[in-house]
């Protein structure tokens, strides 16, 4: 079967062949990144409450955390820098609830850039609002409305070491002026930039009797999206498929026929296992 991935989307104003309006609107290479990877991609608009977050996730195989605008800092307590962006509050709330959900429900996640940085602040973690006051320089930025590159080092002891073996450092595409500062609990931090930033994060101890994440839980600061190498992409689909087939295993459908209903039922069942969690990560909406 093809597993389903949803994608976080922009909510803006959009203009096309003479229209303006407000619209959930995705960088395709998104879509394209999933689709060649063996994925069937969703879009996902922001503004829906909680239980639509919940009952969306709960329908799919895998979850892309997309890049976008920063976050509002009142969202980790803290006063907002000059140089932090206007909040976007319609998709904050809801990138941070359909990523709680995703780890409440063990659906395979991948967070890039803002999604890294939503993965965090969900798991109470803070951020630098922005990075060249903090290292000095700015070569995370990248140029204005492009990417460039920059070089992290993977912990050969990580989840993402098996997803990339590289030795030394790696080449990743880059734009973003915010990052990880305090790691959120139940995360570890994986990737460092070679000025000590954390540039990825995967599941991790947690200091919170009764949670902790399971199976597939990645977030990198780069975009992955934006290079030619398919690796994260994949290994989030290959993640997906096994978790449908597990799924479709539970419920007693063969995979061949595993349709929406096999993953609700699948979804309610583990949704019941976690509810005494639903306290446990930070504030969102």
């Amino acid at each position: 079967m093809t597993p389903v991935i949803g994608i976080t989307t922009y909510e803006d104003q959009a203009s096309w062949r003479g229209w303006s309006a407000r619209a959930a609107m995705l960088p395709y290479v998104y879509v394209d990144a999933v689709r060649r990877s063996g994925g069937r991609a969703v879009m996902l608009p922001p503004g829906g409450d909680d239980e639509e977050a919940r009952a969306t996730v709960a329908s799919l195989d895998g979850l892309v955390v997309t890049g976008g605008p920063d976050i509002d800092p009142v969202r980790y307590g803290a006063p907002r820098h000059p140089q932090t962006q206007a909040p976007t509050t319609l998709r904050d709330a809801w990138d941070l609830a359909v990523t709680s959900h995703a780890l409440r429900l063990g659906v395979p996640l991948l967070a890039i850039c803002r999604g890294m940085q939503v993965l965090n602040v969900c798991r109470g973690g803070t951020l630098h609002q922005h990075l060249p006051d903090v290292v000095g320089h700015g070569r995370h930025d990248g140029p204005p409305n492009g990417f460039g590159l920059h070089h992290v080092r993977i912990s050969p002891d990580s989840a993402l070491a098996g997803i990339l073996p590289e030795d030394g450092f790696l080449d990743v595409p880059t734009h973003h002026h915010q990052a990880v500062d305090l790691l959120g609990d139940g995360l570890k931090a994986v990737a460092w930039e070679e000025d000590g930033t954390i540039e990825a994060v995967e599941a991790g101890p947690s200091n919170v009797e009764g949670w902790g994440a399971s199976g597939f839980v990645l977030g990198v600061q780069w975009h992955p999206e934006q290079g030619s190498d398919p690796r994260l992409f994949t290994a989030l689909v290959r993640a997906a498929m096994d978790r449908a087939a597990a799924d479709g295993s539970a419920v007693g459908l063969g995979t061949a026929g595993r349709g929406t209903a096999g993953r609700g039922t699948a979804g309610r069942d583990v949704a019941g296992r976690v509810a005494a969690r639903s306290n446990v990560l930070a504030p969102m909406i």
